[in-house]
């Protein structure tokens, strides 16, 4: 299900639908109102919340309550190791904390850092650490999963130990880096998980070496094969990670302050290190639930849910990492999102629709890793495990590899027989590239595949095997035409989904730049979310939204800016042609106005340029005021060249004597000073200059 093919307005422009509706007295006020009560402040749990808001903000028939167990407001989970880069949680946010007040009064409210203890699902109550009892009319248990920690190996409580799965988790370690530089990190687990947590200690950059231990023959052995598996550590090798594969821990040493200072693995090798990190899977949260009554999975965990998120007990339902369907749970964020979709339509348009329901997810995944581009998608075992689904089922074909009682006798005495699948291999050791297909062994279905390096095909692959639609190219095709240039979405039908992460799909853009809602790039990822998780499928929505204004006959222009009707690479060829060194002479050559002073976008680039060109720093004189204003006077330049200051005030919480600094600031030099309406504080403002 897309996030945008109802008419509402994305969850993230709903803050001005509101205000318009609000306006014009739309929203219902005086309406019979249930409680829903959300347990869990995560990626899926936000995403409940906003679909939810994005049906009901009509209809106005339920208040939100959400209580979340960090102390943060839900963020970007699948964005973890970009904190590194930053170190602010609040460039992690899903949605700022404006966006939660500005929702209709009374309509969504949120306690963070308050964990729920336990469920009376007779009282229909829920009660938290601190001791409150909350009633709801409908529970959404969206409690996620823990990172595993291998409480039966010794040491595993040991300083330095950590696992990878939150913010919290990723601060332990930096703080603990911190008093260990020139040490060697360890990253246990190369899996998905592991693979991020081995990119996040080498962030950190106080570690001498990182070190990843992986118990198989090859790293993300749930996703790829053996092949592609040790091409991905060949790359991550070539980037400075060291692997060692086919080793399980054993034990972790420790000093006598109970420091970790090594491990000591089942085969009795010794490895020197001061810091390790477990990755090795999660377990869903179902805890509460459990202890609550509510019936949970044996094996694996999770709260068992139907196909409508309903559990066992009524008005209770689960959505994401925590919930069991048919004894299976997901780590992914995909079939998260899809649960938590179903949930809201059916609470809110089931009245008028059919219900829906959760069927078999698609678990394709698309990612980069290390800088390694990994996909795989659809049956991609198929070929070791055997098909999970002949596609043929449904177009009324003899299943291939039914077997018989006298193919069952064949089976004992001459062991089973060969795997009714055809894999297409391409493996290209020098560009490490590697193409698996899988395909019916007459080869008119694709099953599905594994891509490493060139994964650009995927998002054609994926639809392919979710139609089960006989294929109408031969399968040579599907290598021998993977070299073609950039892909340009014409091939592509409307509902193929362009960004996994947030489930977008072609039509999604196609319709919102059609429809007038979206005018730039910037707007398409606002309105659609397209671009907004890992950002791996931005090349593609540009070219998508390119395409589109076009087709309305709509310029699209890759100028640098106003002043300059050329692109980056053709103005850096002008000058470097016409030896040009100074802005002046390059704007009176190369501009439209002759004069122009530029802008923000222009001078940082020509700056840029004339830098790499003649090897000159770009502080220097002559030069130094082309670069980007924000960054270097910590201010934001104004149109009359006057610069605004805005000091940052975390949370809207400052203390008297940091006010008290900032007032000094402005009575110095008579500063116009204003508190930002976003932080909505009740703090006396100063007025503005009399006109």
């Amino acid at each position: 299900m897309s996030n945008s093919e109802w008419n509402d307005a994305e969850a993230n422009v709903l803050p001005e639908k509101i205000e318009k509706m609000e306006e014009r007295d739309e929203i219902p006020k005086d309406t019979k109102r249930k409680r829903i009560v959300v347990v869990g402040l995560g990626m899926v749990g936000i995403s409940f919340i906003e679909k939810l808001m994005k049906f009901d903000v009509k209809r106005r028939e339920y208040d939100v309550m959400v209580i979340g167990e960090e102390p943060h407001l839900a963020y970007n989970r699948v964005g973890l190791t970009s904190f590194f880069q930053h170190r602010q949680v609040e460039n992690l946010y899903l949605n700022p904390a404006s966006w939660y007040a500005s929702m209709p009064e009374g309509s969504l409210s949120y306690h963070l850092n308050t964990l729920v203890t336990s469920i009376d699902t007779e009282k229909k109550t829920v009660e938290t650490s601190k001791g409150d009892i909350v009633p709801y009319d409908v529970l959404v248990l969206a409690t996620g999963s823990d990172a595993l920690l291998p409480k039966h190996t010794p040491g595993h409580d040991a300083k330095g130990v950590f696992v990878y799965r939150t913010i919290d988790d990723l601060q332990k370690l930096i703080e603990f880096s911190a008093t260990k530089t020139g040490g060697v990190g360890a990253v246990v687990g190369g899996g998905l998980l592991g693979l991020e947590a081995a990119k996040a200690m080498m962030d950190v950059e106080q570690f001498k070496k990182v070190k990843l231990i992986e118990r198989n023959r090859w790293v993300l052995s749930r996703q790829l094969d053996g092949d592609a598996g040790s091409m991905v550590v060949e790359q991550v090798t070539a980037l400075g990670l060291d692997v060692l594969l086919s080793k399980r821990v054993g034990k972790i040493s420790t000093d006598e302050g109970n420091n970790v200072t090594g491990v000591t693995f089942e085969d009795g090798e010794k490895m020197d290190c001061s810091c390790i990190c477990f990755a090795i899977g999660i377990k869903a949260r179902d805890e509460v639930a459990r202890k609550s009554g509510i019936k949970c999975a044996d094996r694996g965990g999770g709260i068992v849910i139907n196909p409508d998120m309903s559990t066992s007990a009524p008005d209770v339902y689960a959505v994401g990492e925590c919930a069991s369907w048919e004894n299976q749970t997901f780590g992914l964020i995909a079939p998260g999102i899809e649960m938590a979709d179903i949930l809201a339509f059916n609470l809110t348009q089931a009245k008028a629709h059919a219900p829906r329901s959760f069927k078999s997810p698609d678990l394709s995944t698309k990612l980069k890793l290390l800088g390694v581009e990994v996909a795989s998608f659809g049956d991609f075992f198929a070929d070791r495990d055997g098909p999970k689904d002949s596609p043929m089922k449904r177009h009324g074909a003899k299943k291939e590899g039914g077997r018989d009682t006298n193919d069952r006798v064949k089976g004992l005495t001459e062991g089973p027989p060969p795997s009714p699948v055809k894999a297409l291999t391409y493996k290209d050791p020098f560009q490490q590239v590697y193409k698996k297909y899988l395909f019916t062994m007459d080869g008119k279905y694709l099953l599905g595949g594994m891509m490493i390096g060139d994964t650009k095909d995927y998002v054609k692959l994926v639809p392919m095997v979710k139609n089960r639609k006989p294929l109408d190219v031969p399968p040579s095709e599907f290598i021998l035409g993977a070299s073609k240039g950039e892909d340009d979405g014409d091939d592509l039908e409307d509902d193929t989904q362009i960004c996994s992460c947030h489930n977008v799909l072609k039509g999604d853009v196609t319709k919102a730049v059609k429809d007038g809602t979206c005018k730039s790039i910037g707007d398409v990822k606002s309105c659609t979310k397209a671009g907004t998780g890992c950002g791996g499928c931005m090349p593609l929505v540009q070219t998508i939204f390119n395409k589109t204004m076009a087709s309305m006959g709509q310029e699209v222009k890759n100028h640098l800016c106003p002043h300059f009707e050329y692109s980056r690479a053709d103005l850096f060829n002008i000058i470097y042609v016409k030896k040009l060194q100074s802005f002046g002479e390059i704007m009176e050559q190369c501009g439209k106005d002759p004069t122009s002073l530029g802008c923000e976008a222009c001078k940082p680039t020509v700056g840029s340029i004339i830098a790499s060109l003649y090897n000159k720093h770009i502080m220097d004189e002559g030069r130094m005021g082309l670069q980007e204003t924000n960054d270097r006077f910590l201010a934001n330049i104004q149109r009359n060249g006057t610069f605004s200051v805005v000091p940052r005030v975390s949370g809207g919480e400052i203390t008297a004597n940091k006010l008290i600094v900032i007032g000094t600031v402005a009575k110095k030099y008579d500063l116009y000073c204003k508190i930002t309406g976003g932080q909505r504080k009740s703090t006396p403002r100063t007025q503005p200059p009399p006109h």
